[in-house]
C-alpha cells in the first residue's frame, strides 16, 4: 500500500520528493518534542513505512557493549516477532547489514545464504535493509518489506531509505542523549535530596538517622541499617536501623559479600532471602572508623544509581568523620573546661582577636565577673584590671605581679600564646597567689633589716676598743695580736652587715644609684688593694686600658668587685692570683674576674646568683659566708641595666663576667622607692 504511485511521471516525482521532505520535517519533530525513546522508535517505523508504501517495518539495535541486535520497534509483523528479541551479530539479513555497514535491496530471499535466518510466516516479495548510521557508526538496523502484489522496491527507494536512516540515526542518538542526560539530572537530584540532610550535621546519632534516610530515599527503599564498628572489637558500636530486627541486622553483617563492601568501601547487591534485593555499601569515616549502609532496593534503580550509592556512602563517610571529630573536640573541651574551673588559679583565655572565650570559677571570683555574660566581650574595659587587660592584649610570653581581689592578694601573673603550627589562636592568663610568698619574703627582708641595724650598734663599740687597745703596745705581742684578729673579724662583721642591709634595701626597692663619671683603673686597683691587704699571701694581676672612664655608681661597682676577687681568693689556693679584665665592647664595658680554684659543676651553675645559695657546703664549712654575695653583685648589676653570668669547669677554675652599659648625658642619681624609679642630677642629690 503506497502513498503514492511508483509512477515515474514528472508530476508523482515532484510530489514523492516532497513527501521525502515532509516526512524528514516530521522526523525531525521527534527529537525536539522530547518523546520517550520506544514512542519515537515506533514513529519512525511508521513514518518510513508510509514514506517508501511498506507493508512491515522494525528497527533493531545494537546492544551497549554486547554483540547482539535487539527488536525494538515494529509494525506489521508476524506474532512470533516480539519486541525485545535477539539476533547475533553477523547472523541473519539485519545481522549482515549492521556488521558490513552496506545497505540491502532484496527480492525474494535465498534462507540458505543467511545463517540462522528467520523464515517468515508470510513470503516477503521485496525489503530494504539499510544500518542506521550515527557519526560514520551504525547503531541499528531499519528493516522494510512488502509481501502483497504492489510494486517491488527499486534502488532509488534504497536511496530514500538510507536518507531517511541516516535522519533516524541522529534522532535515535539524540533522543539517547536527551533521556541520559534526564537519568542524569534525576539521579544527581536524586543524591543532591540525599545529601541535604548530610550538610550541617554534627550529632552522630541524628546524622546517622539522616544517611538512613538519605539512602531509603535514593534507592526507593522504606528499610535499612547503617553502623559503625568500633575499632578495638570489630563489633558494632553504634547505629540506627529501621523495617529490620537485630537478628536481620547481624545475619546482614555477617554476610561475606558484605564484608567485602566494608573492607574495600565498596558497593554490592545480593537476594535477601529470596525476599528482596539488598544493595549494601561500605563506609570509611575520616577518622578511620569503618562501617556499613545496608537498605532494601526496587531492583530498576540499582543498576542505574550504583554509583550514586557509591557516592552517597562517600559523603556520608565524610560527614561521620566530621561528627566524630567534632565529638572528640567537644569532649576534649568538657574535659579541659571541667580541669580549668577545678583549678584554684584564676585562668583566662582570649582569643586572637581580643575577645574573652573562657573564664574559670577562680578568675570570676578574683575580678568579680561572670564568664556567662562576657564570652565573646573585648578584653579591653571587661575584666576591670587594666594591667591584666593589658597582659592579654599584648604579644609573646609575659609575666608581671599584681594586686587583685577583695581582700587583696598578690598574685604573679602570667601570659602566653596559644597558637596551632603557624596559626596564633589566642591567649591565656594563669595567675599564682604568691601573698605568703611576699609576707614570708617581706618579713626575712624585716628581720635582716633590723638584725643589721640592732647589731651595728655593739660592733661599734667592738671596734672601737679593738682598735684603741692596738694602740697599747705596753699590753705585749699576744694581746696586741688577739686585739688585732678581734678588729678584723669586727671589720668583717660589719661587711657582712653592710651586704645584708643592701640586700634588704634591695629586695623592699629602697636602693639608689649613684651615677657619676668613673675612672675604672683607679676603682679595680683600689678594690684589689684592700683586698690583698687583708691576704698578703694572694695576689692581683689587672689587665685595664688606660684612661677607661665609665658612668656609674663608683661604690656599688666596687662592692661587686671587692666580692668576686674574694670569692676568687676563697675557692682557690696560693700562689694562684685572680685576674681582672677590663674591656669595652659593643658600647658595654665588661669586667671577667678569673681564678684557677676548684670551679663549679654544671648542675650548680643555674643556681650561683640566688640568694642565700650556698652550692658547695663544704668549701662553705672551710670559708665561711652566707650566700647573700653572689646575690647582692647579680642584683647591683642590673640595678645599672648590666648581664652577670659565669664560665666554669670542675677542677679548672671559674670565670666571673658581668656588662656595665653605656650611659649618655650628666651624671645623676637615680633612686628606687615603692617600685617608682627617680633621677635626680648628681648636684642636687
Amino acid at each position: 500500500m503506497a502513498l503514492f504511485s511508483r509512477d515515474r511521471g514528472p508530476t508523482s516525482e515532484e510530489a514523492r520528493w516532497r513527501q521525502v521532505l515532509e516526512s524528514a520535517l516530521r522526523v525531525s519533530s521527534i527529537a525536539s518534542s522530547a518523546t520517550p525513546l520506544p514512542e519515537a522508535l515506533n514513529a519512525m517505523v511508521r513514518e518510513a513505512i508510509g514514506l517508501l508504501g511498506a507493508e512491515t517495518g522494525s528497527i533493531m539495535l545494537r546492544e551497549e557493549g554486547g554483540q547482539n541486535l535487539v527488536l525494538v520497534a515494529a509494525v506489521g509483523l508476524p506474532p512470533d516477532a516480539f519486541v525485545g528479541d535477539r539476533l547475533p551479530l553477523g547472523e541473519s539479513v539485519a545481522g549482515r547489514v549492521l556488521a558490513t555497514g552496506k545497505p540491502l535491496l532484496l527480492g525474494d530471499v535465498d534462507k540458505e545464504a543467511f545463517v540462522n535466518f528467520v523464515p517468515k510466516s508470510r513470503p516477503i516479495r521485496s525489503s530494504v535493509v539499510v544500518p542506521l548510521p550515527v557519526q560514520g557508526r551504525p547503531i541499528g538496523v531499519l528493516n522494510l518489506g512488502i509481501s502483497a502484489e504492489a510494486p517491488p522496491f527499486t534502488e532509488e527507494d534504497l536511496r530514500i531509505a538510507q536518507m531517511f536512516a541516516e535522519q533516524a540515526g541522529n534522532v535515535i542518538h539524540m533522543t539517547r542523549l536527551h533521556e541520559q542526560s534526564e537519568q542524569r539530572s534525576s539521579d544527581l537530584l536524586a543524591l543532591l535530596e540525599s545529601s541535604k540532610g548530610l550538610i550541617g550535621g554534627l550529632d552522630p546519632h541524628a546524622l546517622m538517622n539522616q544517611v538512613l534516610e538519605g539512602a531509603c530515599r535514593l534507592m526507593g527503599s522504606h528499610e535499612g541499617f547503617v553502623c559503625l564498628f568500633s575499632p578495638d572489637s570489630g563489633a558494632i558500636d553504634t547505629g540506627v536501623f529501621r523495617g529490620m530486627d537485630k537478628a536481620d541486622i547481624k545475619g546482614l553483617v555477617d554476610q561475606p559479600d558484605i564484608q567485602l563492601a566494608i573492607d574495600n568501601q565498596e558497593v554490592t547487591t545480593f537476594e535477601r532471602w529470596d525476599i528482596d534485593t539488598v544493595v549494601a555499601a561500605g563506609l570509611r569515616t575520616g577518622q578511620n572508623t569503618r562501617g556499613v549502609l545496608v537498605v532494601s532496593a526496587q531492583p530498576d534503580l540499582i543498576e542505574d544509581r550504583h554509583k550514586l550509592l557509591k557516592a552517597f556512602a562517600q559523603q556520608a563517610g565524610m560527614a561521620l568523620g566530621s561528627a566524630e571529630l567534632h565529638e572528640m573536640i567537644r569532649r576534649k573541651e568538657t574535659e579541659l573546661a571541667a580541669i580549668a574551673h577545678s583549678v584554684p588559679n584564676p585562668i583566662v583565655l582570649a582569643d586572637a582577636r581580643g575577645k574573652i572565650v573562657a573564664v574559670n570559677n577562680a578568675a570570676e571570683e578574683t575580678f568579680n565577673i561572670s564568664s556567662q555574660f562576657l564570652a565573646g566581650a573585648d578584653v579591653r574595659g571587661n575584666i576591670g584590671h587594666e594591667q591584666i587587660e593589658d597582659l592579654l592584649s599584648g604579644e609573646g610570653h609575659l609575666q608581671t605581679e599584681i594586686v587583685a581581689g577583695n581582700p587583696a592578694k598578690t598574685y604573679r601573673a602570667r601570659v602566653a600564646d596559644v597558637s596551632a603550627p603557624g596559626t596564633l589562636m589566642g591567649r591565656v592568663l594563669i595567675m599564682d597567689d604568691v601573698s605568703s610568698e611576699r609576707e614570708i619574703a617581706q618579713k626575712q627582708r624585716d628581720f635582716v633589716a633590723m638584725i643589721g641595724h640592732e647589731l651595728r650598734t655593739p660592733l661599734t663599740i667592738i671596734k672601737g676598743f679593738s682598735r684603741t687597745m692596738l694602740r697599747r703596745p705596753e699590753d705585749g705581742d699576744e694581746a696586741q695580736e688577739a686585739f688585732g684578729i678581734i678588729d678584723a673579724k669586727a671589720e668583717q662583721l660589719d661587711r657582712l652587715i653592710e651586704d645584708l642591709l643592701y640586700v634588704a634595701g634591695i629586695e623592699s626597692r629602697e636602693a639608689s644609684l649613684r651615677i657619676e663619671n668613673v675612672d675604672i683603673a683607679t676603682l679595680v686597683r683600689s678594690v684589689a688593694e684592700d683586698v690583698t691587704n687583708e691576704h698578703p699571701d694572694r695576689e692581683v694581676h689587672v689587665d685595664i686600658p688606660k684612661d677607661q672612664r665609665w658612668l656609674c655608681d663608683e661604690t656599688k661597682l666596687g662592692l661587686v668587685l671587692r666580692h668576686l676577687i674574694e670569692n676568687a681568693f676563697k675557692y682557690s689556693d696560693p700562689p694562684h692570683p685572680a685576674i681582672v679584665r677590663v674591656l669595652e665592647d659593643d658600647s658595654e664595658l665588661r669586667f671577667d674576674v678569673v681564678d684557677r680554684g676548684v670551679g663549679l659543676v654544671s648542675s650548680d651553675i643555674p643556681h650561683i646568683f640566688e640568694r642565700f645559695k650556698q652550692v658547695d657546703s663544704s668549701s662553705t664549712r672551710a670559708h665561711g659566708g652566707t650566700g647573700v654575695g653572689l646575690y647582692l653583685c647579680a642584683n647591683l648589676v642590673r640595678m645599672h641595666g648590666g648581664r652577670i653570668w659565669v664560665d666554669s669547669a670542675w677542677g679548672k677554675g671559674s670565670t666571673f663576667s658581668f656588662t656595665l652599659p653605656a650611659r649618655t648625658g650628666s651624671p645623676e642619681v637615680t633612686r628606687i622607692a615603692g617600685g617608682k624609679i627617680e633621677r635626680k642630677h648628681a648636684r642636687e642629690a
